[in-house]
């Protein structure tokens, strides 16, 4: 059968999607009212299909939610009561609606069933620059700073966001691809230094829409018309990212645009223990970054309401990473170990520096308890300094590299009071850190070893990952201890907002209070907080095997 755009067999599937999922499409193909005629040919049929089917999208979620509540894991969270309640709600699914439960409500067993992370990590290129479909989440990300001719400054962010709904073999019960499997977001954004903040909407797309996904050699990567594109069979470099979308967080609508090629950039940066970031019991993420991607001005441009700003010079960075953000250990021992007291907040704040002379510098720090106080707040006063030991990777002009600890103060904040589009995302009013701090005792050479961050605009350079997590990221400048400019950098700080209704909503269920505390993370008893405290006790031995047979760890301790 041949589908064409206009057809009745894309006419009902169209009518069968809701106006997010036809605002999502529009927006991946570059148009602001979806036209059938702009449509590929192989889209056409996907979108006509059975598998793209909202009723057959929600029944495969149902499926694996019986399947999970079939198949509790020892010494974890209980979520019958979570399962129960989602398949009395969930009926039809859009893309998104499936995006979010999958992302927010399923729970640590959920993850069960992916590519474990192996230790070492044994990265081998140009292999591991491709997305990684039996991983449960990827990320391919570009964000650094470019100047037109006249000397006017901007942050861009681009990333392809790629979750895998199910377990390959779920998936390939379902009669699902690799590719039909993915759910791929966009984020997108553009800041002009001294001016405002632009964040495109999130557009998702799934891989049974057929919009979304690659090619191997030459490396592309597509959602829409938005693309990465490796221009040479074999390697990374040189590469180009085109990206589009609109800014509806205003009365009017601003649309940005990007096209940019780097041609060449530093070697490879392997991020935590070589690659491991961390690697702990078959848990945990691969990591690499390319930093000081150097951008081509012959034909380089942003767009910007209209305007087009051709870019004379800049500077990026590029991150891979893949794995799982939450999942269950193999071992018992550790399910127990993690379980036998409060879970850490989720969230996280990352860096990276890219100083003069050729020397960057990239740091992670997980959010923890003892910073809860930070976390959450929306009062009419901005939180005190924060303090935080943290840990990251320095690569040096020749290109060595070495794990540097410090520390780092947040000395002032800033409410994020933006949204790319109130109408999905609802605006917080949360405070973010708005300047960083930091000093390194060792590792890091003198000139730099004191410096600050702070960001190109004055306002939040806030927006919203499609699961419903609020962050804000953007530009900044670098200073050192005497205030002098030394480079530029992009600092990020994910979820300290409270998303929880925006994240129901998203998701397409009830979101009165009741049931969002009905559908919340189940923790553990008192009681079974002992049992789990009692069966490590009992068994430390198996606990310091896993530690010991672990990489990356140093990253993440708590401070």
């Amino acid at each position: 059968m041949t589908e064409r755009p206009g057809s009745p067999d894309l006419s009902a599937a169209l009518a069968k999607l809701d106006a997010a999922t036809l605002a999502d499409i529009a927006g991946a193909l570059w148009v602001e009212t979806l036209d059938p005629a702009a449509i590929p040919p192989e889209a056409t049929a996907a979108l006509a299909g059975p598998k793209d089917d909202p009723r057959a999208r929600g029944e495969r979620m149902r499926l694996f939610i019986e399947h999970l509540l079939l198949h509790p894991v020892s010494h974890s969270p209980h979520y019958d009561g979570v399962y129960r309640r989602l398949l009395e709600e969930i009926g039809d699914l859009s893309p998104h609606e499936a995006y979010a439960i999958r992302m927010n409500f399923l729970g640590p067993a959920a993850g069960i069933g992916y590519d474990l992370v192996p230790v070492p990590a044994a990265l081998e290129f140009p292999r591991d620059h491709l997305p990684k479909p039996h991983s449960q989440v990827g990320w391919h990300f570009f964000v650094g700073s470019c100047w037109s001719a006249d000397g006017r400054e901007f942050g861009v962010e681009l990333m392809f966001f790629q979750t895998a709904m199910y377990p390959p073999d779920v998936a390939a019960g379902f009669g699902l691809s690799d590719d039909e499997n993915q759910t791929v977001e966009l984020q997108f954004a553009i800041s002009e230094a001294g001016g405002r903040h632009w964040q495109a909407a999130p557009v998702v797309l799934s891989g049974t829409s057929a919009l979304a996904g690659w090619d191997a050699d030459p490396f592309v990567y597509r959602l829409g018309r938005n693309t990465i594109r490796c221009h040479e069979s074999g390697r990374l470099l040189p590469l180009t990212i085109t990206a589009r979308g609109t800014d509806r967080g205003d009365d009017e609508l601003h649309v940005l645009a990007a096209d940019i090629t780097f041609s060449s950039g530093k070697q490879v940066l392997l991020q935590g223990a070589a690659g491991c970031m961390p690697g702990v019991d078959g848990m945990g993420t691969l990591y690499y970054s390319v930093p000081a991607l150097q951008l081509d001005p012959a034909g380089s441009w942003i767009e910007l309401d209209g305007e087009r700003i051709e870019l004379a010079r800049g500077v990026f960075w590029f991150d891979h990473q893949w794995g799982a953000l939450a999942g269950v250990p193999r071992s018992a021992v550790l399910r127990a170990a993690n379980n036998s007291s409060a879970p850490a907040p989720g969230g996280w704040d990352w860096f990276m520096a890219q100083f003069d002379g050729d020397m960057q510098l990239t740091v992670f720090n997980p959010h923890a308890n003892a910073r809860s106080a930070f976390y959450r707040q929306t009062g009419p006063t901005p939180p005190a300094t924060m303090s935080v030991v943290v840990a990251g990777t320095f690569m040096d002009p020749a290109g060595e590299t070495r794990i540097v600890r410090g520390t780092l103060d947040v000395t002032e904040w800033v409410r994020a009071d933006h949204s790319p589009d109130p109408a999905r995302y609802a605006p917080t009013g949360t405070w973010y850190p708005a300047r960083w701090e930091f000093r390194f005792d060792d590792g890091v050479p003198a000139a730099i070893a004191v410096f600050s961050m702070t960001p190109i605009v004055s306002e939040a350079q806030s927006g919203f990952f499609a699961n419903g997590a609020q962050y804000c990221e953007g530009a900044v400048v670098l200073r050192d201890a005497q205030g002098r400019d030394v480079g530029r950098g992009f600092a990020e700080a994910v979820a300290y907002a409270d998303t929880r209704h925006t994240v129901h909503l998203l998701a397409g269920l009830d979101a009165s209070d009741e049931a969002i505390a009905a559908l919340g993370n189940p923790q553990p008893t008192a009681a079974e907080k002992i049992a789990n405290a009692l069966y490590v006790a009992t068994h430390k031995k198996d606990l310091e095997a896993v530690v010991a047979a672990s990489a990356g760890l140093e990253f993440f301790v708590e401070s």
